[in-house]
C-alpha cells in the first residue's frame, strides 16, 4: 500500500494517486491500454484524415504507430470499400461493428461517431481477435465432431437392415423417445423408397419403454410406410408398451402386429408368395446359394 501523493509503477506506466492526477488519469489509462493490449485506436476528422493513429495492435500488421497521421483513410483503404463505408457512416453519426481478416489476423472493429471542436468525426477501435476466433473455431469443430459421433451412435442403435429382398427391418433397443423416433422415421422412409421395399418390420423386442408422443409416432410411421406403397409390421411389442398405446386410445386396428421378428419375416414371405412375388434372398446370399447348388449338380 502507498500513501496519498505517492506513485507506483505498473506495466511501465506511472500512475499517480491523489486529486492532482485526475486531469491526466484518462490519458494514463489510454496509454496503458495502447501500449500493452493488442488494440489499435484511430481518429478521423470530417474529411477522413487520420488525426490519431496508435496502439500495440498495429505491430501485428507491420505498420508503425502514427504512420498514417495526416493521410486520407479513403486513399489508404480504397481497396476495402466496406471499411471506407463504415468510417463514412460513423462520421455521419452511425456506429457499426464488424469482424474481418487482414494480414492473416482476425480483427474486430468498432466504428464510433465523435465530435471534436464541434466538428463531426469518427473513432475506430480495433482489437486483435485472432486467439478468440481460433478458440471459437476449435469449439465449433469439437461440437461438430460430437454431433457426428452422436449420429453414428444413433445409427448403430437403430440400424435399418435389408433382411430379405424388398423386406426391411428396424430393430430398436432401449428407451425410445420422440426425438429419436422422429429421426428414425425419416431414415426408414428414405430406405423404403431407395430399396423399393415391399415390407418394413419395426421390431420392438428390445424396447423397454416409450413416451406418450413416441407411441403416436409409431402409428404415424406405419401410416407413412403405407402411403409409400409398402406395408408396416410391428413385432415384439412388450406388455408395458402395449399398455401405453391402449391407455392413449390409439387405433391399432390398421396395424399388423406379430409376436416376434421370426414370425414377422414368415408373414412377409407368405404374403409375397400369395402375391406371386419371388421370395429371393438378398443378393449376396442368393449368389452363395447358387454356387452351392451348381456344385451339387456337378
Amino acid at each position: 500500500m502507498t500513501g496519498g501523493g505517492e506513485s507506483m509503477s505498473m506495466a511501465g506506466v506511472e500512475i499517480q494517486n491523489g486529486p492532482e492526477a485526475n486531469l491526466g488519469e484518462a490519458e494514463l489509462l489510454l496509454r496503458a491500454i495502447l501500449d500493452n493490449l493488442p488494440v489499435a485506436v484511430c481518429r478521423y476528422d470530417r474529411e477522413g484524415i487520420f488525426r490519431f493513429h496508435d496502439g500495440k495492435g498495429l505491430e501485428v500488421s507491420g505498420v508503425e504507430r502514427g504512420a498514417y497521421v495526416g493521410k486520407s483513410v479513403y486513399e489508404l483503404y480504397a481497396s476495402a470499400p466496406a471499411a471506407v463505408e463504415a468510417i463514412q457512416n460513423a462520421i455521419a453519426g452511425k456506429a457499426s461493428h464488424v469482424i474481418n481478416e487482414a494480414h492473416g489476423v482476425t480483427w474486430e472493429t468498432w466504428f464510433l461517431p465523435v465530435r471534436h471542436g464541434g466538428e463531426p468525426g469518427a473513432v475506430t477501435i480495433t482489437v486483435d481477435a485472432t486467439t478468440a476466433r481460433q478458440r471459437e473455431l476449435e469449439l465449433q469443430n469439437k461440437l461438430e465432431l460430437i454431433e457426428k459421433q452422436q449420429k453414428v451412435i444413433r445409427d448403430l442403435s437403430t440400424p435399418i437392415i435389408e433382411v430379405w429382398d424388398k423386406v426391411l427391418t428396424l430393430p430398436m433397443v432401449g428407451v425410445v423417445d420422440s426425438l429419436r423416433i422422429a429421426e428414425v422415421m425419416d431414415n426408414l422412409l428414405d430406405a423404403v423408397v431407395s430399396k423399393d421395399a415391399r415390407f418394413a418390420i419395426l421390431d420392438l423386442t428390445g424396447v423397454d419403454a416409450v413416451d406418450t408422443r413416441t407411441a403416436g409416432y409409431l402409428i404415424e410411421m406405419i401410416q407413412a410406410i403405407r402411403l409409400l406403397g409398402a406395408e408396416g409390421i410391428v413385432t415384439g411389442i412388450r406388455s408395458n408398451v402395449a399398455q401405453t398405446m391402449i391407455a392413449l386410445g390409439l387405433d391399432l386396428s390398421g396395424v399388423t402386429t406379430v409376436g416376434n421378428l421370426r414370425a414377422g419375416l414368415k408373414l412377409c414371405m407368405q404374403r409375397m408368395a400369395r402375391a406371386g412375388e419371388a421370395a429371393s434372398a438378398p443378393v449376396g446370399e442368393a449368389s452363395t446359394n447358387g454356387a452351392r447348388n451348381g456344385a451339387r449338380a456337378r
